[in-house]
């Protein structure tokens, strides 16, 4: 009898042992369940979050690099560009190419960073990066203009041009623009040259009205003045309609242009300068006339 107790003693010691063991597998299991939940959960958040932080670093890149472009810049000077904005947006690497005749660049922006919890289960870093495309797309409309217009034409950027003569396609007009088509005056057109921004906003496709004659006063001479050296915005035109107080110009696109010098009085009135690539923020669909805004398409 004695011995069959010790046995049933025996048979329950083994027992506890084995469920403590058991218990201690469960323990194990559940531990290494709770982590993985947490590098899901943690690192997958964090992940996000780096994640995020390169789009905002490609987007930023590839917006810098393509302003580069719109603005003449060589490989070198895009490089650079990408890269500055792109590590200063917390990338560790960037890397960019050419896209559609080099009026698209596409960077890519990555970041390498260590875990919290996935290193338990053989995730010790994760990478996080992002692409993003920055297109040229030249203005189709602008405001802030110089009360002139001009011809339609392959102007070359940053040759001298003369833009006016003694020969104008619309009889009793010069080139000057009225924006409000009242009754034009000397003093309201200086005005207008002194402050472009009377204009307000004008788009491809508008009759804007015509300034008659030469307007050679003292007062526009002066304004005119004030501008060189500067750049200023300038539409083109490839119509025009009516003649003298009547005359309208329909505006076929938008140039910046640096005024030169001008010479109002006498023969051979002129007024001379140069056009220039520029980036401006606004609605682009325009022709390629240099003045050009920038945005994100992927």
């Amino acid at each position: 009898m004695e011995m069959g107790e010790d046995v049933v003693r025996r048979l329950r010691r083994e027992l506890r042992h084995n469920q403590r063991g058991a218990t201690l597998v469960w323990v194990m299991l559940a531990m290494v369940a709770l982590i993985a939940m947490l590098a899901l959960v943690i690192d997958g958040g964090y992940a996000y979050a780096q994640r995020r932080r390169m789009q905002n670093a490609a987007d930023a890149a590839a917006i810098a690099g393509v302003r580069i472009c719109a603005l003449g810049g060589n490989p070198t000077q895009v490089d650079s560009a990408v890269s500055q904005y792109a590590t200063a947006n917390g990338a560790s690497a960037a890397s960019w190419s050419y896209l559609n005749g080099q009026t698209t660049v596409e960077v890519t922006a990555s970041r390498t960073f260590p875990t919290f919890f996935a290193g338990f289960v053989g995730l010790p870093q994760m990478t996080a990066s992002a692409v993003a495309q920055a297109s040229i797309e030249y203005l189709s409309e602008a405001d802030n203009l110089l009360p002139m217009i001009v011809e339609d034409d392959d102007f070359i950027i940053g040759q001298t041009y003369d833009l006016w003569n003694d020969d104008p396609e619309a009889p009793g007009n010069f080139g000057w623009l009225d924006w409000n088509g009242g009754s034009p005056s000397a003093p309201e057109l200086a005005n207008n040259i002194a402050n472009p921004s009377n204009s307000s906003y004008w788009e491809i496709g508008d009759l804007v009205p015509g300034c008659p004659g030469s307007s050679s006063s003292s007062q526009v001479r002066s304004a005119l003045n004030g501008r060189i050296g500067q750049h200023v915005t300038i539409p083109f035109y490839d119509e025009v309609q009516g003649t003298g107080n009547n005359t309208t110009y329909r505006i076929s696109g938008f140039g910046e242009f640096v005024l030169e010098g001008h010479q109002l009085t006498g023969k051979n009135k002129k007024v001379w300068g140069h056009f220039v690539r520029w980036v401006e923020l606004g609605q682009g669909g325009g022709p390629n006339h240099g003045l050009s805004s920038v945005r994100l398409t992927q």
